[in-house]
């Protein structure tokens, strides 16, 4: 067997040696020193390319260059589903892993979670997948699997916003200091983020009657940062100012909502200042608070009379419950969808469709009556044309 022709460097002008491997330049001050720092190289490329990927690897490596540009919480929430992912199957190469390894993540860290936060885990595991697929160090995506497919996890329990609450949110509480946030809300539309943002005075034209969205509310870290970056890019937006809200906006200055002192909203002021809101409304609604339901002299006289107490009712209301009533509103008041897509500030109908726009009992009622007037009206017309003429 003929022995493999070595190779042969040309000398440099300093008197070292240089060979070339992939762009890269390995010098020696001998022929054989040169070329040992390429075959050692060489063989350190196999081994990194023998060696195989795993999931804690991939999932460090690809979470970063996958969302560059997102906001800090955001990414922060996408770091958390990957660190469930790794938790269970970190350790495994990316080409063993299968549908059933990624139903073991849901089942032991998804158990007890709601649907839409269990579906934003999938969807997170089958990008990541997709990337391994593409960059050859798996050749199927097991999180897209029927078998990999999650359980379904709990619905959001959320208040059906009735005419009651918003009789409610009228006439009662009303010196409260979220009122005129809950108005907004109930009235405008805004998002929690939109309304924590907008300042009375500069965002609010009570003779043009608009308000005129330009700052945003963005978690970091503990504490909100105010920017003119929305939600979306149809987030800033002009809405018009009904009379409900700018009877309740009328002769008030500064934040839409602030802190106790007047400063801006923090997470904390704001959680602690809806809670007050609500606290305040069970009182108002029940007729006293909660720890004392049960042990008035009203309610002991009327125990001892034998008589039952009237259910207690919870106001459970939420901030995005307000935005969907604002939404069905709208919407059953004859607004059509193009001019709620701009109002609520998305971008098409699907979310508006899909979440927010629930036909209620009212606008069923007026669209059924619609119906029945146009079989009566077909029904006249054809009487008429049967009976013969007096002529």
């Amino acid at each position: 067997m003929p022995r493999p022709k070595k190779q042969h460097l040309k000398q440099r002008k300093d008197g070292r040696y240089c060979c070339v491997y992939k762009g890269i330049q390995f010098m020696g001050a001998t022929e054989d020193e040169a070329l040992s720092r390429r075959d050692a190289f060489k063989q350190q490329e196999k081994e990194d390319a023998e060696k195989p990927m795993l999931v804690r690897d991939f999932a460090l490596y690809w979470l970063p260059i996958a969302f560059p540009d997102i906001k800090p919480s955001t990414y922060r929430g996408h770091a958390i589903h990957m660190q469930k992912l790794v938790d269970v199957i970190g350790t495994e190469k990316l080409s063993d892993v299968t549908p059933s390894m990624i139903k073991q993540v849901y089942a032991e860290k998804y158990s007890g979670m709601s649907n839409s936060y269990i579906r934003a885990g999938k969807q997170l595991f089958c990008d990541l997948f997709d990337a391994a697929v593409a960059d050859r160090y798996c050749r199927t995506n097991p999180a897209r699997e029927k078998a990999a497919a999650p359980h379904r996890g709990k619905d959001p329990k959320e208040a059906r916003f009735t005419p009651q609450h918003r009789k409610w949110i009228e006439t009662l509480c009303t010196d409260h200091r979220a009122y005129p946030v809950v108005m907004a809300m109930l009235y405008a539309g805004l998002r929690p983020p939109e309304a924590k943002a907008m300042v009375i005075d500069r965002d609010v034209d009570f003779r043009n009657e608009t308000i005129t969205l330009r700052e945003f509310a963005h978690v970091e870290g503990q504490k909100y940062a105010f920017t003119g970056d929305g939600k979306n890019a149809w987030a800033p937006r002009n809405i018009p100012l009904f009379p409900p809200l700018k009877q309740a906006l009328e002769g008030k200055q500064g934040y839409l909502i602030s802190s106790a002192h007047g400063e801006r909203v923090t997470i904390q002021t704001f959680k602690t200042a809806w809670e007050s809101y609500v606290f305040c409304m069970e009182t108002a609604i029940n007729g006293c608070q909660k720890r004392w339901y049960g042990k008035t002299r009203e309610h002991k006289k009327i125990l001892a009379e034998g008589g039952t107490l009237p259910p207690w009712i919870d106001f459970d209301i939420t901030p995005y419950t307000l935005r969907k009533a604002y939404c069905r509103w709208i919407r059953d008041n004859g607004v059509e969808l193009k001019t709620a897509i701009r109002w609520m500030g998305h971008s098409d109908a699907k979310m508006i469709l899909k979440i927010y726009d629930e036909a209620s009992d009212d606008r069923s009622a007026a669209e059924a009556e619609k119906i029945k007037s146009l079989f009566h009206m077909q029904t006249d017309m054809q009487t008429a044309y049967e009976q013969p003429s007096n002529s």
